[in-house]
């Protein structure tokens, strides 16, 4: 019988390291443009989901959700002309409380936005409800106007920020959000991606 004789020699040393360059350099090349994406798509992501509470904030309004109690026009929102406007606010303080089952009664100072935040959680039902955690939200009633994105997203894993401001007209004057690590915000009818913000921008604004 004769012996047949295998010459697979394998990589020599030199080969591996130049595949090993390549491979490294093809990285380099690639990762830069791979996080812009990821970046690129949470930004979208998180805008959606903007658009998304401002019309369902307006259907809530546009419902007369607080009709049984006066809408709490009771805080003052600085537009970026310098317009002084009267606005009612609602956070995550009142969302979270309202999903989390807590009931308020009219004799409530935050009634009329609980009647409201039951409105606007009800429109988001027909969305991915998974996306509006609010209930992991544990803060005071102040927050998160004054916090760092930073800080709030250490405090309140998983769950989004939010700060809407609206009007006596059933409108949405300004809100913003932070989910994905991403923080948007709306104003005059248009949404900015606040990539180089590090902070709620409307807590300057509020008064």
């Amino acid at each position: 019988m004769k012996r047949t004789r295998c010459n697979n020699e394998g990589f020599s040393l030199v080969e591996l390291i130049i595949v090993i360059a390549i491979m490294a350099i093809l990285a380099g090349a690639i990762a830069p443009a791979l996080i812009r994406y990821i970046d690129k798509a949470r930004a979208s992501r998180a805008t959606e989901e903007a658009r998304t509470i401002v019309t369902a904030v307006e259907t809530a309004l546009a419902t007369k959700a607080g009709e049984d109690a006066d809408f709490q026009i009771g805080a003052t929102f600085v537009t970026s002309d310098g317009t002084s406007v009267q606005c009612g606010l609602i956070t995550n303080w009142i969302l979270s409380k309202t999903q989390s089952g807590d009931e308020f009664t009219d004799q409530d100072p935050e009634y009329a936005n609980y009647l409201i935040s039951k409105e606007i959680l009800a429109n988001l039902q027909s969305e991915d409800s998974n996306n509006y955690m609010f209930f992991n939200f544990t803060g005071s009633g102040n927050n998160p106007i004054g916090m760092s994105c930073g800080e709030f997203a250490s405090r309140y894993e998983d769950c989004p920020g939010v700060i809407i401001a609206y009007g006596s007209n059933g409108k949405v004057i300004m809100l913003e959000y932070y989910n994905y690590g991403c923080l948007i915000h709306y104003e005059n009818n248009e949404y900015e991606f606040m990539d180089d913000q590090n902070s709620f921008i409307s807590s300057s604004r509020l008064q």
